[in-house]
């Protein structure tokens, strides 16, 4: 069907979510998220009452309770009829409509990887809180008009202020109580339940709709004339594609004119309906969306319409589930959501659906199972519990080194995945969150060790000197990330500068250490069980420090009690002979200490090297600038810290072992320190550094390019919305993109025009739209602030799916499929 002519506005009855409402009197507020009633006659009583505290605060402390005693029951009743107007109001997701990459899960090398997997989460709030997405369905008043008629006589005659409220100070409370309490108790508001009657519309009239949607959303006039009249007004795959690119800016109703437009040239092709399903279950026109999906679901869908990413055969069976919750048909909604899951299990929206269909239905046992697949995208069986592995419970490190992502062990964990679980809070392991394959190395700064000969008496100088300076040093390094820091925390922080920020503590975090000694902090069973639940991948190898540290100070102190026991001088002794005792006891226990000592360092040694490997694999991972300026110089400062830390007990170890007093040394000058030259070599996230980068050109016209949290399209022809992109206070790319441009959008929420006639904009934008993805390897999810997460399907062993590690991927023909969630 082609539609030239934009419809006036819908009949109520037809339009979706509410049947058996007929229009209000007046003109009904109509807008995506709620189909709402008259004002309900209660609402100005409910304000007023809202609205008195300012009297009741002037009463007396008695009267003040016996206004609480009489109101409490009116005022909660009357708050809850205001809010009880309409049928099915807000009945929008919560999160926006969720699209991701449609394609072929086939072949055990593959899985898709974006920045939010590093995110932890609790799973049982989740659970609460995917119970409360949704329709949040509020029952039309069930209190009876007599009832409704009296409390309202009640309020209007109280006497008013100048505002017309209330005027507590001149109501006579006890005859208010009284009259409250012959009012008697209200009748509780039945919140409907069962399944949303509606009347079915036909292919038609649901195209019919979404182009009255479009018209009203345009601020261009007739966008989806300018479309059909454009260069690729005739090339349906680029207007699927350029659908993309306008849900990533925010333009629902724009990426809606492209596929209707593409359905038109192309009617045997399901995509455009699909997709258009997708977007109509996130502007809550449920109806609308599966009169679509009946009519996709008679074209020829094949696996050759998902050769990468998420089936498209799955996509339709999601957003028709989706559809059916929209409608509070949990029933009817259960059976195509399982299938869709089963035939894609890392398909997270239907997950996430079904989680909410079987909690509505009181299966809570099976939807605590799907939480983490509604999470994270996930391989394997869904019909099985995904394990999760307790990291707070171990209490040895692992017989085997634990896993660094090799394509071997990423590989093993595709097939059969699993979580871990740290005091509480549930995560990916963090060598499948992050692509920790480029660990830097970096030289071990050499500590300095006294020697049994008479250069003793410089030797706790010398290294107090040198560790000293290190940590001025340190310090140093520590005030210089104040000022990128300051630059990145002035305002409210998107969720993708949140996943930076966490990702830069990552990979400082890694070195944490807990402060040894035989006094203050001895190490006991309760300080070891403090080092193993820390939530750091060096935990273990940390606790081999503390061991190693701990056992060096208890020999410290065994020495110095042989020192002072052997070190004593026989009665006529010369100084001469005293100060030779004292030497030769000394000069004995720095040779006792020094392989005790060794031991710690070499601890350290292992420590130092794995923490340095991680933290800079994790900070490889961030793209330059902002927070990997700030985990680079952390890094730098960690380094310089523990040189510092090893340096310092070291030195402390042999100066409480073989104490130096009473070797009669003579003057000791004040040696200058030395710091160390430590080369550190962290390198952010680039298209040659990281696993997931990689760039697709799906025609002549249009190409993708995803690396480092960013995206970017290069649109050959102009990409025709129905919005003006908006940056900054005032800025305005203008009602469409293209003309040779490049646009990139970033996880921090930006967008830049790098080429073209429009290469001068850049700015920031305020408002985007849904999630989307695109099936041949890349998929992102956008949010209210920017992109919140950008991802692909790695082959694991290196690369992105049919094509080499940041090398480009032609195609024919290319698909999309959005997928709607709650």
């Amino acid at each position: 069907m082609t539609v030239r002519q934009a419809p006036g506005r819908p009949e109520w009855g037809r339009c979706a979510v509410l049947e058996g409402f007929g229009p209000p009197q007046g003109r009904p507020r109509h807008d995506q998220n709620e189909n709402v009633m008259s004002p309900n006659p209660l609402d100005s009583s409910a304000r007023w009452l809202r609205r008195a505290g300012n009297g009741y605060r002037k009463l007396p402390n008695v009267a003040q309770k016996v206004v609480l005693a009489a109101i409490a029951l009116p005022m909660f009743a009357l708050a809850g009829v205001g809010i009880g107007a309409s049928l099915l109001g807000d009945d929008a997701p919560e999160s926006p409509a969720q699209a991701t990459a449609s394609g072929s899960v086939a072949g055990g090398t593959t899985m898709l990887h974006g920045a939010t997997g590093v995110l932890t989460h609790d799973l049982d709030q989740t659970l609460e809180e995917i119970g409360e997405a949704g329709p949040r369905v509020q029952g039309a008043p069930t209190y009876s008009p007599e009832y409704t008629a009296r409390a309202t006589a009640l309020m209007q005659a109280l006497p008013k202020d100048k505002d017309g409220n209330p005027d507590w100070a001149k109501v006579d409370m006890q005859e208010y109580t009284r009259q409250v309490a012959e009012l008697g108790p209200p009748e509780e508001a039945q919140v409907p339940s069962g399944p949303v009657e509606f009347e079915a519309l036909d292919l038609d009239e649901a195209l019919e709709l979404i182009a009255g949607k479009i018209d009203e959303a345009s601020e261009i006039g007739d966008v989806l004339e300018a479309i059909r009249d454009s260069e690729q007004g005739d090339q349906p795959k680029m207007l699927i594609s350029h659908s993309m690119v306008l849900m990533t800016a925010g333009d629902p109703w724009g990426a809606a004119a492209n596929l209707l437009v593409a359905h038109e040239v192309d009617e045997d092709d399901a995509t455009p309906l699909v997709n258009l399903a997708a977007i109509a279950n996130s502007q809550n026109l449920p109806a609308v969306s599966l009169a679509l999906l009946d009519a996709a679901a008679e074209l020829d869908i094949g696996d050759d319409d998902s050769p990468v990413g998420m089936r498209e055969r799955a996509a339709l069976l999601n957003n028709r589930g989706h559809a059916r919750v929209l409608l509070r048909d949990y029933a009817a909604a259960e059976a195509p959501l399982r299938e869709a899951l089963a035939m894609n299990p890392e398909m997270s929206e239907a997950a996430r659906n079904l989680t909410h269909v079987l909690l509505k239905q009181g299966k809570d046992d099976e939807a605590r199972q799907l939480v983490p697949r509604a999470v994270w995208r996930l391989r394997g069986n869904p019909a099985q519990p995904v394990p999760v592995q307790d990291r707070d419970q171990a209490t040895t490190a692992p017989a085997q080194a634990p896993p660094t992502g090799t394509p071997e062990q990423i590989a093993q964990w595709v097939q059969s995945p699993f979580l871990e679980r740290n005091d509480g809070s549930t995560s990916l392991p963090l060598w499948i969150a992050l692509d920790l394959s480029k660990r830097g190395q970096i030289a071990w700064p050499e500590v300095l060790y006294p020697k049994a000969d008479a250069s003793y008496a410089g030797y706790f100088p010398q290294a107090s000197a040198n560790y000293v300076a290190a940590r001025e040093a340190a310090e140093a390094l520590q005030q210089a990330q104040a000022g990128p820091m300051r630059a990145l925390v002035v305002r409210r922080m998107t969720l993708g500068e949140v996943i930076q920020q966490l990702i830069q503590v990552k990979a400082t975090s890694q070195w944490s250490l807990e402060p040894i000694d035989t006094e203050m902090h001895p190490l006991k069973a309760w300080k070891e069980n403090l080092i193993l639940d820390a939530p750091f991948e060096t935990r273990f190898q940390a606790l081999d420090v503390a061991q190693a540290e701990y056992q060096m100070e208890l020999a410290a102190d065994t020495l110095n009690e042989r020192y002072g026991k052997q070190s004593v001088c026989p009665a006529g002794s010369t100084p001469e002979e005293c100060c030779a005792i004292n030497r030769r006891e000394i000069y004995r226990n720095i040779n006792d200490m020094t392989p005790i000592a060794r031991e710690y360092e070499d601890q350290m040694r292992v420590f130092f090297r794995d923490a340095y490997g991680l933290s800079t694999a994790i900070a490889s991972n961030l793209s330059p600038g902002g927070w990997h300026d700030v985990a680079r110089l952390g890094i730098e400062e960690q380094v310089m810290r523990h040189h510092v830390r090893v340096q310092q007990e070291i030195a402390f170890a042999f100066t409480h072992a073989a104490p130096s007093g009473g070797a009669c040394y003579g003057p000791i000058g004040n040696p200058d320190g030395d710091v160390p030259e430590l080369a550190v070599e962290v390198p952010a996230c680039s298209a040659t550094s990281q696993w997931g980068s990689g760039k697709w050109a799906f025609s002549e016209n249009f190409s993708v390019e995803a690396t480092c949290g960013k995206i970017k399209f290069v649109a050959e022809v102009n990409v025709i919305g129905t919005k003006k992109l908006k940056f900054g206070k005032g800025g305005e790319l203008g009602a469409d993109i293209g003309m040779h441009a490049e646009i990139e959008f970033s996880m921090e929420g930006t967008v830049t025009i790098f080429a073209g006639p429009k290469a001068t904009a850049a700015g920031k934008i305020g408002e985007f739209g849904g999630d989307f993805g695109v099936k041949d390897g890349i998929y992102a999810v956008i949010g209210k602030d920017g992109v919140q997460d950008v991802g692909m399907r790695v082959v694991v062993g290196g690369g992105v799916a049919a094509g080499p590690l940041g090398g480009t991927h032609d195609v024919e023909t290319m698909d999309f499929s959005f997928v709607s969630a709650l």
